[in-house]
């Protein structure tokens, strides 16, 4: 899905680690599994990536630790309705710094946006901004948009990094992909050591600092290639924060040196995993997806599967999933086996239990699945090129209705190739209804057609799983549910030294 990040890129970033010592007290060291597809905002599509930048950039408005949209660099904001068309007033938050003492204006937000509709950018989320007709600066601190109409979810698609308009005045996109720019964040990247590690300097003109100095002065991202080792680094303090898999989980609660060392905490991605077929091929039949939706959705199977570690989901528009009951399809039993290879990523222990399990199961079915486990990269570049028969990944959601980016017939993540006109009017409808209720209406609608049609099927929304170090204070409010923007550290200011 993305270009490795270039030579020029790792060159530009080699800056001396230790040209300025500091105590490792100083230092809050985080565990990640893979090494970011990209350290710029524009392209961060990976969950690493969010990750690293959400402590580089602010935005407009984000989602905040119970899902809710708010106010990121927005002081107020004003929504304007009538028959002339649909305008928003944005007035910012005054004194927001960029690292080299640059003010946060409104400029910035209007060469931003237009930046992002530059088609020679290729921006992933591109069709998130369509309804943004026009943009103009009132003042410093105030801008205006023009909207192509009304947009239900127009807060949810602000959400995007603002970015420095001196640095991206004269961005050439054959070379911007691999820019390091500067954001209004708490931190400012310091060195880039790809594959292994990402360290962050704290930006000492963000406006939010405690007044304690208790933050951090770097953070130092850490690639744990075997997520196995995640608990072992946490002991030996060579971390102070991953993400512990399941079984880590488990073995945690009859460990009493585990628990002397570090704590858990727990919370949930707005997403899910989930089996999408590649519609291209034509033994891919609604029969078989029929069959698929049975032993998924119908059958105890997830159950078996899970073992307590996640909640099935039962349609792709999560808001809805406590209002749905699953159907059953009537399907004709397939007279000879058909063999299909089902991709996922190698990394992910879970994904591949759960292929080979599944496996297992489709035997009687006459269904002969062969697992291909793949390096995480090259699994998505096999899903966005369509090579692929069955897959199954994961998606983190923008904590609304909209499915947008993955129904709809030319979005970035809709790697089925569904290609239906009559979800794209539905879904369009959905954006531009205000009401509520009428919305939700609406995107039962959408549930339907996707029942219909089934290019994927959601399996399940797991528990994720933190290990932090128990001489990192923690918040008292950590994030319970993150969406497709944020990340489990989002509120990094609170993230103190004890």
């Amino acid at each position: 899905m993305r270009t490795c990040i270039g030579v020029i890129f790792f060159l530009t970033m080699m800056v001396n680690l230790f040209s300025t010592p500091y105590s490792k007290e100083d230092v809050l060291k985080i565990g990640i599994n893979t090494f970011p597809i990209s350290l710029n905002p524009v392209y961060c599509t990976s969950e690493t990536s969010q990750a690293v930048i959400n402590k580089v950039f602010d935005s407009l408005f984000y989602f905040d630790n119970k899902g809710r949209i708010t106010g990121g660099l927005v002081e107020n904001h004003y929504l304007k309705s009538n028959n002339k068309g649909t305008e928003i007033l944005i007035e910012l938050k005054k004194k927001s710094f960029f690292p080299g003492g640059k003010e946060l204006e409104a400029e910035d937000v209007v060469q931003t946006v237009r930046l992002l509709q530059n088609r020679a950018f290729k921006y992933p989320y591109f069709s998130d901004i369509r309804f943004i007709k026009g943009i103009e600066k009132i003042d410093r601190y105030r801008l205006k948009m023009r909207l192509n109409g009304k947009v239900a979810t127009w807060k949810n698609y602000l959400t995007f990094k603002i970015l420095n308009s001196r640095e991206i005045k004269n961005a050439v996109p054959e070379t911007f992909r691999d820019r390091i720019l500067s954001g209004t964040g708490p931190y400012r990247i310091k060195t880039v050591n790809d594959p292994s590690k990402i360290i962050l300097e704290l930006n000492r003109l963000y406006s939010h600092l405690p007044g304690d100095k208790s933050m951090y002065r770097f953070i130092e991202y850490i690639v744990i290639s075997y997520t196995q080792l995640a608990p072992l680094k946490l002991i030996n303090n060579e971390i102070d924060i991953c993400e512990l898999q399941p079984e880590n989980v488990d073995a945690y609660r009859n460990i009493e040196k585990w628990q002397r060392q570090f704590r858990i905490l727990k919370y949930k991605k707005f997403g899910y995993t989930y089996l999408v077929f590649n519609l291209r091929n034509s033994a891919i039949t609604g029969n078989v997806r029929n069959l698929f939706y049975n032993l998924l959705i119908n059958g105890d199977f997830p159950d078996r599967f899970l073992r307590g570690r996640g909640e099935r989901v039962t349609t792709p528009f999560l808001l809805l999933n406590s209002k749905i009951k699953p159907v059953r399809f009537e399907t004709t039993p397939l007279e000879k086996t058909i063999r299909f290879k089902i991709l996922t990523n190698a990394e992910s222990k879970l994904r591949k239990e759960f292929v080979l399990f599944l496996r297992s199961e489709l035997k009687s079915s006459n269904i002969l699945l062969e697992p291909v486990f793949l390096e995480y990269h090259s699994f998505l570049h096999y899903l966005k090129k369509g090579r692929y028969d069955m897959a199954i990944s994961g998606f983190v959601l923008d904590i609304d209705y909209d499915m947008k980016d993955i129904f709809y017939s030319d979005a970035y993540f809709n790697y089925a190739n569904f290609q239906c006109l009559e979800m794209d009017v539905i879904l369009n409808r959905g954006l531009k209804e205000m009401d509520r209720q009428k919305r939700e209406q609406i995107y039962m609608k959408a549930h339907n057609i996707w029942l219909k049609e089934l290019p994927l099927i959601p399996l399940f929304n797991l528990y994720y799983y933190v290990g932090v170090s128990k001489k990192v204070a923690v918040p008292l409010q950590t994030y319970d549910l993150v969406g497709g923007a944020g990340d489990f550290l989002f509120n990094i200011r609170q993230w103190k030294m004890k």
